[in-house]
């Protein structure tokens, strides 16, 4: 099962606190293993402050944009979910136009305002190795469902409320005995 374009909506009965109410869109799946960027973990760090440390000046009108920290591997490392077609340099397609890129070229676009599709930048990431994320949802740590474009570039809710709402799930529905009979 390749598990590329979903979202993984933790469980509340997550283990990892690193991952409590997480909704992480899965950017990679193979049999090496997997790479994702949580969505629902606002940073402290603010977009112009990246662009400050990265030397990259922004254009007349500052961006407000929110930073995520998309997960405990490489956390000094800006990942960039996008709907832009341009090419970029370190460009992975997720999906059909929704992309991820790691490198700086498109940090200076959306700067300059030349990225108007939408965007989202995560410090980090989360990884697993083979079959440990098979392991996870066969465990019921997490919920699947396909990723949307408007889950993933809303920035008005919190995601995880978003993503079980999408699902028809109220969270005070979910049992700590999900899945089993």
């Amino acid at each position: 099962m390749n598990l590329t374009n979903q979202l993984l909506i933790a469980t509340p009965e997550m283990q990892d606190e690193r991952f409590k109410h997480a909704v992480i869109l899965i950017c990679e799946h193979n049999e090496h293993g997997a790479l994702g960027i949580n969505l629902n973990d606002p940073s402290t760090v603010n977009f112009s402050e990246v662009l400050s440390n990265l030397s990259i000046k922004e254009g007349s009108d500052p961006l407000e944009q929110m930073v995520y920290e998309g997960g405990p591997v490489n956390t000094q490392c800006g990942f960039i979910l996008h709907q832009s077609k341009s090419p970029f340099d370190s460009t992975i397609e997720v999906a059909n136009e929704l992309y991820l890129t790691t490198s700086k070229d498109i940090l200076e676009a959306i700067a300059n305002h030349q990225v108007s599709a939408g965007w989202l930048l995560a410090l980090g990431c989360a990884t697993w190795d083979k079959g440990q994320l098979e392991d996870e949802v066969a465990n019921h740590d997490w919920l699947l469902m396909p990723a949307t474009n408007d889950l993933i570039f809303s920035h008005d809710a919190d995601r995880w409320d978003m993503a079980l709402a999408q699902m028809g799930i109220m969270p005070h529905q979910l049992s700590g005995d999900i899945g089993h009979a």
